[in-house]
């Protein structure tokens, strides 16, 4: 069953009332977080919501804290032990007319969904797309809710037969995917692109650069070329839901994915020990 938390109150339906003002709908003016819970357990929540609280002072944006935290323990008291997709969003809320305009206050809306853990560490199928991450570009490296460039990427990719795009950004690196961080594996070096290269910082990147000396890893936050993905040992993608995917293909040729698995299986662990439930069957 999907819950819906807005106007400070939970809700079993998915219809709710957002004002035509809101900037949310109406310019993308907001951020959001995109959460797995287990168990009645947000994984990595307070790592959400720390990104979430630094990217609203960037962008001016109020953090109602105390709001999010109801919505948050309401929604898991109600989704239960099973696994869902845990949604926060952030925004603007209604303005006068105007860019610059200034908010009364922001808008709450938090939405809970099942999830098929199945999807967790599935190969992934890259084609790089033909759009570019600015690397002075604001959203690109918060989770704002402006994701045209991603959207049109990963319309893209659906129409090359790819599972997801690559992104380049404009001085032509390795960024990032529509929905991931990449990482690639040389010997014992694990490489992901510096959050100098129009990257969002995301969760599972910065724990996995955390872990990975405990994994027998040096980890380096460097530029990576593209043609230095065919090379590698291993290309993998991370985000908060499918947390490790082995990548197999970017642009029709075969890479290495083998050295994946075990990063996996290591994340895979961390999850369950927070939340204290097995997370791959």
């Amino acid at each position: 069953m999907s819950f819906v938390w807005s106007d400070g109150a939970l809700h079993q339906h998915e219809t709710i009332s957002v004002s035509p003002k809101n900037r949310g709908l109406t310019l993308g003016d907001g951020l959001f977080e995109t959460i797995l819970a287990v168990n009645r357990v947000a994984l990595w929540r307070e790592e959400h919501l720390a990104r979430l609280k630094g990217s609203a002072q960037v962008l001016g944006l109020g953090f109602p804290a105390d709001e999010i935290t109801q919505a948050l323990d309401a929604l898991l008291a109600a989704g239960g032990e099973n696994p869902h997709v845990l949604r926060l969003t952030l925004t603007r809320g209604a303005t006068a007319r105007g860019l610059g305009g200034a908010s009364k206050e922001p808008v709450v809306i938090a939405s809970l969904d099942p999830f098929d853990t199945r999807l967790i560490g599935q190969p992934a199928t890259l084609v790089t797309s033909k759009l570019r991450r600015s690397t002075s570009s604001i959203a690109a490296t918060h989770k704002t809710l402006s994701y045209a460039d991603n959207i049109a990427a990963a319309r893209e990719a659906e129409a090359a037969g790819a599972d997801d795009a690559l992104l380049l950004n404009t001085d032509g690196h390795v960024a990032c995917t529509t929905i991931a961080n990449i990482f690639v594996v040389k010997g014992k070096r694990l490489i992901t692109p510096a959050r100098s290269e129009a990257i969002l910082p995301g969760i599972m990147r910065g724990v996995l650069l955390a872990e990975a000396k405990a994994l027998g890893f040096t980890a380096e936050e460097t530029t990576i070329a593209p043609r230095e993905l065919q090379d590698a040992d291993a290309v993998f993608l991370t985000n908060s839901l499918r947390l490790v995917r082995p990548v197999t293909r970017i642009d029709g040729t075969p890479v290495a994915s083998g050295a994946a698995n075990p990063i996996l299986d290591h994340l895979s662990g961390l999850a369950a020990h927070i939340c204290q439930r097995t997370i791959l069957s």
